[in-house]
């Protein structure tokens, strides 16, 4: 199993997953209105702190140690800091995608959803070879209207969305965080693998 510093990431694991919840729980008292994808990062890096997690090992937008310098940016890493090569040795590796419930058109849920598919999935499988276990895809699905709870509940290419995605995170071995508004708006979250 990965470790950095006695902590597993089993133990990473259950503490993103306590993060979402919570993020669930504020939301659904009216207590949070995340405008941006950053707005949701930076809640769970708070969370992630709140939860336990050392401040010296959560990172937001951070490079990874053993890829090239200049490649992408992981949104939120749980690991050890290596100061001499300016990068984390992960647990986990977190990438978050948001569907706003204010202000975006369909046009601009097509563009983040083909944006999973071809910049998140594909930067968390680059590090496979570095990270097997600890990869993560978090999708928060603010969606809500009288047709539809959460973006993913819709169709791509013939088939829904959220089927889609969960066939392509299997593929990959990379776990899916899904958060989205029940029937009755409340949010939840599930890990679908």
């Amino acid at each position: 199993m990965e470790e950095s510093a006695g902590l597993e990431t089993q133990a990473a694991f259950d503490l993103l997953q306590k993060s979402l919840q919570d993020f669930c729980e504020a939301f659904n008292r009216k207590e949070i209105f995340p405008l941006l994808e950053a707005d949701v990062t930076a809640y769970l890096y708070h969370r992630l702190l709140e939860n336990g997690c050392s401040p010296a090992m959560v990172y937001n937008e951070t490079r990874l140690c053993g890829i090239s310098k200049g490649e992408r940016k992981y949104d939120l890493v749980i690991g050890t800091m290596n100061i001499e090569h300016a990068c984390v040795q992960p647990v986990l590796v977190v990438q978050v995608k948001v569907f706003q419930r204010w202000g975006h058109s369909p046009q601009q849920h097509r563009r983040r959803f083909a944006g999973i598919l071809d910049e998140d999935l594909e930067s968390l499988r680059e590090i496979k070879d570095h990270l097997p276990n600890g990869r993560v895809e978090v999708v928060v699905d603010l969606v809500y209207t009288s047709k539809r709870t959460g973006y993913l509940s819709g169709y791509w290419k013939e088939e829904k969305r959220l089927d889609y995605l969960v066939t392509r995170c299997k593929e990959r071995n990379i776990a899916l965080f899904w958060v989205h508004p029940s029937a009755q708006d409340e949010l939840e979250v599930k890990r679908l693998t």
